[in-house]
């Protein structure tokens, strides 16, 4: 029994990691769906949902305001959730031509502002973007030639994280996102994202229904677009930025909060897990979702297949080569203050963070914990 149950346990993992992104590529490479672009200019409404963002919510208008698309044809909502600095008023001081303030009382959380956020857009296309995020100037050209093709309903950017000097969170947020663009981009071709990044992402506004505001927004819109046979895919000319956190409570809150919020996305529209109604799109939401935020309870599982299996030489060379990677990413943690770069500690050191947000985030939405709003962490 404990045989069967380390191979099933070390086959999810691998399979996971490392097997479903060759996969994806490979049949994307041979089956994947071209998208027909084209040099369209529709009118455009830009979201920021913000709370207590008076630090940086000026900057983000001018990065916005710069943006290379014609001026007439594009405007610019600020909804603020409760914010009980001076975001409004800096807001509200800025270009009121083409820059208005919705204030939502009561802290209702990002999904909430941006539903009420839709319901004032104007915009044939309403671009999401969040207040900490630099926007390229031709982000916005690029992200809505993709429209021209009716199959599309969403149009990712692409995130790009700057990491602040050597510190090992810092870099190994920023190496564990290339690794998930590089998965994005391979799903993107074979037929639609499962998820897109919050920090910018355009909808057209009249494929968008409103979200329950405790389901994170830019996982959901990928699902409710598919349903509707819609694609979502990514656009890699529009590029944003994004620093990374370089504290490990800051990085380990922010992956839980995500985690528990998709977790409950995933229970909330399971419907799309069934293989028989939505074919791909449920098989990525298994591969990319489900079996990745259950993996640290299969690698549990294998650790201790593999203890109970130690008398053999094979079993306990896997059980060394775990706890080898344990310590490793253990080590790293220690180190995360050093300026050294520390190479495959840090990659370790970033893989054990995101499995112990994955097992904290589960455990906590077993408790019956449910995020609704955020602060600013950045």
């Amino acid at each position: 029994m404990w045989q069967v149950i380390f191979w099933v346990c070390a086959c999810v993992i691998v399979y996971v990691y490392a097997a479903y992104p060759i996969i994806v590529r490979t049949l994307a490479r041979f089956f994947g769906t071209a998208i027909a672009r084209e040099p369209i200019r529709p009118t455009a409404t830009i979201v920021i949902a913000a709370y207590n963002e008076e630090h940086g919510i000026r900057a983000k208008l001018q990065n916005v305001a710069a943006l290379d698309y014609p001026p007439g044809l594009v405007d610019v909502i600020v909804t603020s959730d409760a914010s009980s600095d001076g975001t409004d008023s800096i807001v509200s001081a800025y270009d009121p031509g083409r820059v208005r303030l919705v204030r939502v009382e009561g802290r209702r959380g990002k999904t909430a502002c941006q539903n009420i956020a839709v319901e004032c857009a104007t915009g044939d296309i309403v671009v999401f973007t969040d207040a900490t995020t630099r926007i390229d100037s031709r982000a916005l050209i690029a992200l809505v030639e993709n429209f021209a093709d009716t199959s599309v309903g969403c149009a990712a950017g692409s995130l790009v994280y700057e990491a602040k000097g050597h510190n090992p969170t810092a870099h190994g947020g920023a190496a564990y996102w290339s690794y998930e663009l590089e998965l994005r981009r391979a799903e993107s071709a074979l037929g639609s994202l499962v998820g897109v990044s919050g920090c910018l992402y355009a909808v057209r506004r009249s494929a968008y229904r409103p979200i329950a505001p405790e389901l994170i927004s830019d996982f959901v819109i990928a699902m409710r677009l598919r349903e509707s046979d819609l694609r979502t895919v990514l656009e890699p000319a529009a590029v944003c930025f994004e620093e990374t956190l370089d504290r490990t409570g800051q990085e380990l809150a922010m992956r839980v909060r995500v985690a528990v919020r998709s977790i409950n996305a995933l229970v909330a529209e399971r419907r799309l897990l069934n293989p028989f109604r939505f074919g791909c799109f449920a098989w990525q939401l298994w591969s990319h979702k489900v079996l990745r935020y259950s993996s640290p309870f299969f690698w549990l599982l294998a650790l201790a297949a593999s203890l109970a299996l130690a008398a053999s030489p094979l079993y306990l060379s896997m059980l060394i080569m775990q706890l080898l990677v344990i310590a490793a990413g253990i080590a790293g943690y220690l180190m995360h203050t050093s300026s050294r770069r520390l190479g495959f500690l840090t990659k370790a050191y970033y893989f054990l963070l995101t499995n112990v947000a994955s097992f904290l985030a589960t455990v906590r939405y077993l408790k019956g914990e449910r995020i609704v709003t955020w602060k600013p962490i950045r």
